[in-house]
C-alpha cells in the first residue's frame, strides 16, 4: 500500500522541458560550449546547478556557480512565465491523493528560486507537505539523496512511497532510494523510460497512475 507520493518538478509537475532547453541553448551560445537536444537529454536532465556548472566550467567556486545559476534561471523564468501551466491532470491527481490521505512531497534538483516560481505562480504549494530542492542536497540525481530525504521527512519507509520522474537520472535516483517508480514521458520518449520502469504515463489523466496505490 502506497502511503507517500513524491513528485519531481520539471517535466512532471510542469511540462517545461523545451523552455529549460531554450534557456540553456542561449546560455551555451553565450559561453561557447556545445549543446544540442541529445546532450541536454542525456547529460543535463535531473542534475543540480552545482553539478551542471561544475561540468561545464570545471572547478569553480560556489559564488561563480550562484552567479551562473542566477543568469541561466533568469533566462528560463522569463521564457516560461507567460506560458506556465500545470501538467495535464496533476491538480486533480493531487486532490485525489490528498482526499485519500496519501502524503505528498516534491523532490527536485531545481534551485529554490525555481521551486518558488513554479509552486507560487500555479498556487500548488498547498499540496506538498515536504519540499526538497537542489539546494538542500549535496549530491544530485542519479544519487538517491533527494528522495531519501523526502522519504525521511514524510516519516515513511521507501517501499511505502512512489516517485514520479521524467528523467533517466531521476528514475535511477528513486529506484536507488528504494521507492516504487513511475516514468513520466515528457523530456524522454516512453520507449527510453522503459529501460528504468514498466509503469509509464504521459500525463496525470491516465488510469495507470492509480496502479501504484
Amino acid at each position: 500500500m502506497v502511503k507517500g507520493a513524491i513528485f519531481d518538478m520539471d517535466g512532471v509537475v510542469v511540462d517545461n522541458h523545451r523552455y529549460h532547453y531554450h534557456a540553456w541553448k542561449a546560455f551555451a551560445e553565450k559561453y561557447k560550449f556545445p549543446l544540442d537536444p541529445e546532450i541536454y537529454r542525456d547529460k543535463f536532465n535531473g542534475k543540480t546547478n552545482a553539478d551542471l556548472f561544475s561540468m561545464i566550467f570545471g572547478n569553480i567556486s560556489l559564488e561563480e556557480i550562484e552567479h551562473y545559476a542566477h543568469e541561466k534561471e533568469g533566462m528560463y523564468r522569463e521564457l516560461y512565465l507567460k506560458e506556465m501551466v500545470a501538467h495535464k491532470g496533476i491538480v486533480d491527481y493531487l486532490e485525489f491523493l490528498k482526499k485519500n490521505k496519501i502524503k505528498i512531497a516534491l523532490g527536485t534538483s531545481a534551485p529554490t528560486s525555481n521551486v518558488d516560481f513554479t509552486l507560487d505562480t500555479l498556487k500548488l504549494r498547498q499540496y506538498f507537505e515536504v519540499i526538497v530542492d537542489g539546494q538542500q542536497v549535496k549530491k544530485g540525481k542519479p544519487d538517491p539523496e533527494v528522495y531519501q530525504l523526502c522519504v525521511m521527512k514524510l516519516g515513511l519507509l521507501p517501499k511505502e512511497c512512489v516517485v514520479f520522474e521524467d528523467s533517466l537520472a531521476g528514475l535511477e535516483s528513486g529506484e536507488r532510494a528504494g521507492c516504487k517508480i513511475v516514468g513520466v514521458a515528457t523530456s524522454h520518449k516512453a520507449y527510453e523510460l522503459k529501460v528504468k520502469t514498466d509503469i509509464i504515463i504521459h500525463d496525470f489523466t491516465e488510469r495507470k497512475v492509480l496502479e501504484k496505490l
